[in-house]
């Protein structure tokens, strides 16, 4: 698997487990995966932003919430802006 998108529409609440399932590294002798989010409720885009302020080479939210396309089958692009 090399593309993975999470729907996270139905996600009022995430802490520290989900940080780890979305920036899972890949594992060695594994192709790159491309990850992206959709759905982002208030709560979880708090935490994904507070984690890239805190430490942004671990937390690129850029590649995660606006990673190389856009999502097919609805669901936008999220970006970072203070909104």
């Amino acid at each position: 698997m090399t593309d993975l998108r999470w729907d996270l529409n139905h996600t009022c609440f995430m802490d520290i487990a989900g940080l780890h399932l979305l920036f899972a590294p890949t594992p060695p002798g594994h192709p790159y995966r491309r990850i992206t989010v959709t759905g982002l409720r208030p709560q979880p885009l708090r935490l994904l932003r507070l984690a890239a302020e805190t430490n942004p080479a671990t937390f690129p939210l850029d590649r995660l919430l606006c990673g190389a396309s856009k999502p097919s089958g609805g669901g936008e692009c999220r970006r970072l802006g203070n909104s």
